[in-house]
């Protein structure tokens, strides 16, 4: 049986959510036994919350004796029913602060039905919760999709329910900070500020009987503040919206499968047929939006490791944004569940010195997404019309697997940049280099300092930015700057001149033979 709710409890219900409360705010956390209107009377009524109207409240001095009247009883708050012109009285504030009995002033249309909610609220909570239960259910049987089904649960329990991916990011509704849920354990989940319910994926293939099920999602609802009654009946509202939210998620893969596998054959028909791409195949590229005659700047993104209940547009979503936010709109088609091809397009040739910006740009978005994807990436040349795009995605493909040879993550490389690469390469494998490198690197390459030598090495494959090397790391920025302060220490040069830098990256690359 639920311990009996306080006035604060009741203050937080949404049947207060209009109310205010006037004075005795030290009393707030008197806990209400049961609720009574008051009709002349007040025999018996320790721990109750006592419903007046505001015609009982009225002259001042009549609403002075209730209160003084009340607290001598032992009640444990007075609520004043008013409508929107009533104004409350000043002097009842006074008395009310001195006595510590908490004084509610409660707009309402409705005193009869105000009152019997709060006393199913208080005497039988699970009748409450029961009423909730059966109005959400016939709510949510209205709607299919997501939206639509939060925003019914929003209104059905007074609640902010947001979707969530295990990461924090929202789906829907408002973002949610994660607090201190655990995305390992698919079971609901309480704290003190937070209320979890897991949203199951299908099974995938393989997958064992009993074995936990993929979790994509997480239904969250902040309930800082909220007693235990009210904590129990959204924490049943989670798990009754949960098999909702699971069957539109389950109707949106299947969409997206079916959107996927018709751009990746509409790609198949630009790549294949190149500059003689049939009328019908221009026509479904226009539909959805690619233009073919433009110039293209191909991309091929693919991730080492995929999350396990991971929808096919969940990364993807998340990696155009990431481009998006350093001006670089793209188009995307998904090889696989780890693989993606992606384009910009633009009537005008990119600018000369495009490809070393481009490329940094794309490491610092492949750098804000989670580490643990392991991503490489490649970058082709600008090229025109539908033959261009597929020159400059097969170039980007190979640049993809260049970059697949370096052990840090994420890794770009562009297609200009491979020719580069191949003198560097030839230059590391030299014995002056692997002599310059030995003795260059002699201080970071004992055990004890592999750590900082690690750092140096991704600082500098990073363009030597402190933040996308701490990203790369998983580290603290001020943990990767305490690091480069020691290798500055123990090596004894300026990591700031770029002769410097350039020299101990062809170091490092001669060592570790990237």
């Amino acid at each position: 049986m639920s311990a009996a709710p306080t006035v604060a409890d009741l203050l937080a219900d949404p049947l207060l959510r209009t109310a205010r409360t006037l004075a005795g705010h030290a009393g707030l956390d008197r806990p209400v036994t049961d609720v009574i209107a008051y009709q002349g009377a007040l025999d018996a009524i320790a721990g109750h919350l006592v419903i007046c109207d505001a015609r009982d409240a009225a002259p001042a001095y009549r609403l002075d004796a209730l209160v003084r009247r009340a607290q001598e009883a032992g009640a444990a708050a007075l609520c004043v029913t008013v409508d929107d012109t009533d104004r409350p009285p000043l002097s009842a504030v006074r008395l009310a602060d001195r006595l510590r009995i908490p004084v509610l002033w409660v707009p309402t249309d409705d005193p009869f039905r105000l009152a019997l909610d709060l006393t199913l609220r208080v005497r039988a909570p699970e009748v409450a919760r029961a009423r909730t239960v059966e109005t959400l259910v016939r709510r949510l049987a209205h709607h299919t999709e997501g939206p639509d089904l939060i925003v019914a649960a929003r209104s059905v329990l007074t609640a902010d329910i947001s979707l969530v991916t295990p990461d924090g990011a929202a789906i829907l509704g408002d973002p949610v900070p994660p607090d201190t849920l655990r995305p390992d354990l698919a079971v609901p989940q309480r704290t003190a500020r937070l209320l979890a319910h897991p949203v199951h994926a299908a099974p995938p293939a393989g997958h064992r009987p009993g074995g936990a099920a993929p979790v994509p999602a997480w239904l969250l609802c902040p309930v800082d503040g909220v007693d235990d009654s009210r904590a129990e009946t959204i924490a049943l509202g989670l798990a009754l919206l949960e098999p909702f939210i699971r069957s539109w998620l389950a109707g949106a893969r299947t969409r997206a499968d079916h959107d996927r596998a018709a751009r990746r054959r509409l790609l198949t028909d630009v790549v294949t047929g190149r500059s003689s791409v049939s009328r019908e195949t221009v026509e479904r590229a226009v539909a959805l939006g690619w233009r073919l005659e433009d110039w293209h700047l191909g991309l091929f993104v693919r991730a080492g490791h995929t999350p396990a209940g991971d929808g096919p547009d969940t990364f993807v979503t998340a990696l155009v944004a990431a481009l998006a936010r350093h001006g670089l709109t793209v188009q995307a088609v998904a090889e696989d569940d780890a693989s993606w091809d992606l384009w910009a397009s633009s009537t005008r040739r990119p600018a000369t010195d495009d490809p070393r910006r481009l490329l940094r740009d794309v490491r610092r978005a492949l750098a804000e997404l989670p580490v643990r994807r392991r991503l490489v990436a490649g970058i082709g040349r600008p090229h025109q019309g539908p033959g261009g795009l597929a020159d400059t995605l097969t170039e980007a493909r190979n640049a993809a697997r260049l970059a697949a040879a370096r052990e840090f993550r994420p890794a770009v490389e562009h297609t200009d940049e491979l020719g580069v690469g191949q003198l560097l390469a030839a230059w590391q494998q030299s014995d002056i280099t692997r002599a310059f490198a030995e003795t260059a690197l002699a201080p970071l390459r004992d055990p004890e300092h592999a750590h900082l030598l690690t750092t140096l090495r991704v600082f500098l494959e990073s363009g030597g930015s402190a933040a996308a090397t701490a990203r790369a790391l998983g580290l603290h920025r001020n943990t990767v700057a305490a690091r480069l302060h020691q290798v500055r220490d123990r090596l004894g040069i300026d990591l700031d001149d770029p002769s410097y830098r350039l020299a101990l990256q062809m170091a490092c690359r001669a060592l570790t033979g990237t």
